[in-house]
């Protein structure tokens, strides 16, 4: 099948570009287009379908491949022929992580050549807004981190994010646990309410997020569910000693750690309670988030 690469000019390190193109020489009937801005990844991505690319390979975090399998989603409406391609060139790659996609520009593309295309769940993301528009709508495809985790990605700079690559996500945390403290949160699941005092909420698709930590250890791509984890309240050296088992995936037991599977989730919140959706800032306060089965076909082992 006729591939394009979208290149976000953003991800990697110096060389990416290049490393890419010699790599692409593999793969017949291939193309990369290099995006100006990381603006303009969508409106490449709708170029590319125009000019008759059925598979548009995301080269990128997990942003880019965000961006660029929203975007297929959307014109794939009337026609079900279009697939997401992975080259995990970014800072954290995570959903790679999730799909087995290898870390190798060399490996993704070959897999580009020899992997099938296979549905993968999103995540339709609503909150609400201050602004002119009465609410924000767009899709995750891995996780989305709200507390903590989502007060991280705003010290995650571009140029941070290339000169420190995946420590970038330790430097924020370190910067941001200063201001770190309990949120009180109203939880629909699946309509169910419940209150809980969280530090962290993570809503997944997938099994990683921040930069590679499975905190959300077991969740598949296309099980029909999302995975909803927090991080309850706790001392200091509680607080340390859960570390390890989250590194290790093997803390949802743990009575420190809130743990559901669900279809739909609506979170009630302040505006202190900050978000970020696919490793990139997404607002902050009251936001609702439904499972969207089977949106898409991404190539996989």
């Amino acid at each position: 099948m006729r591939t394009c690469v979208i290149l976000n000019p953003a991800a990697g390190r110096g060389g990416t570009r290049d490393a890419v193109r010699v790599a692409l020489a593999e793969l017949p009937d291939s193309e990369l287009r290099v995006s100006p801005d990381p603006r303009a990844v969508s409106g490449l991505v709708a170029s590319a379908v125009s000019d008759g690319y059925r598979r548009i390979a995301a080269a990128g975090g997990d942003g880019t491949v965000s961006e660029v399998a929203t975007t297929l989603r959307a014109l794939a409406a009337g026609d079900h022929q279009l697939e997401c391609g992975v080259i995990p060139v970014g800072t954290g790659n995570d959903l790679s992580l999730t799909l087995g996609i290898p870390p190798e520009i060399s490996g993704a593309i070959r897999l580009l050549r020899t992997g099938r295309a296979r549905a993968v769940d999103a995540i339709r993301c609503g909150r609400e807004s201050r602004g002119p528009l009465r609410s924000v709508e767009r899709c995750a495809w891995n996780a989305i981190v709200g507390g903590f985790g989502g007060g991280v990605s705003d010290h995650l700079t571009s140029d941070r994010k290339r000169r420190w690559r995946r420590f970038a996500y330790l430097r924020a945390a370190v910067s941001e646990l200063r201001r770190m403290a309990p949120h009180r949160l109203r939880l629909e699941i699946d309509g169910h309410p419940m209150d809980l005092e969280l530090l962290m909420l993570v809503i997944a698709n997938g099994s990683h997020a921040g930069g590679g930590l499975p905190l959300a250890p077991g969740s598949v791509a296309d099980d029909g569910a999302l995975d909803v984890v927090g991080i309850r309240p706790a001392s200091p050296a509680r607080l340390a000693m859960l570390v390890p088992r989250v590194l290790a995936g093997r803390h949802l037991s743990d009575p420190r750690v809130f743990h559901a599977r669900c279809r739909a989730l609506r979170v009630e919140a302040d505006e202190g309670f900050r978000y970020n959706r696919d490793g990139e800032s997404w607002g902050a306060g009251g936001a609702e988030f439904e499972l969207q089965p089977g949106a898409l076909p991404f190539v996989r082992p």
